[in-house]
């Protein structure tokens, strides 16, 4: 039987993590700076204004409808007629049960009351309106 010169003693069996760290490191810091281009909405939307805002949105299911009539919850779009489902996901993950809606000032009233309504049929009874801080020259 042939014998191997290598002994037991020098053979290396470790791994370098120092690879592995940098690389982690990196991906972290990508998804760092990625994230917040991810969460941001589809379209732009003028909000109307008010002198001040009192709820954090941090953990809130955030609907949002579109000038040309197109809904979003968080930041995926959606069908009026799937609204209700998908945010019945969004409480299941962990949302907590207030509902923030973010509605162009050029949405007729009536659109707005009906998706209120679609989001009370999901299960959300506290509901917000999202707005922008009222600059010193506009109307009051």
């Amino acid at each position: 039987m042939p014998q191997n010169n290598i002994s037991e003693d020098s053979i290396i069996s470790e791994i370098n993590m120092t690879p592995l760290v940098d690389i982690s490191l990196v991906l972290v810091i990508i998804f760092m700076l990625i994230a917040p281009f991810l969460s941001s909405l589809v379209k732009p939307m003028k909000l109307p204004p008010a002198r001040r805002a009192s709820l954090n949105d941090q953990n809130t299911v955030k609907v949002s409808i579109f000038k040309d009539g197109t809904l979003a919850v968080n930041a995926s779009v959606v069908k009026e007629a799937d609204l209700g489902g998908v945010i019945l996901k969004e409480i299941t993950k962990g949302k907590s049960p207030w509902a923030l809606v973010r509605a162009d000032t050029e949405i007729p009233y009536e659109r707005v009351m009906s998706i209120m309504q679609l989001i009370k049929k999901a299960g959300i009874e506290r509901i917000a309106f999202a707005t922008r801080p009222e600059e010193d020259g506009e109307k009051k």
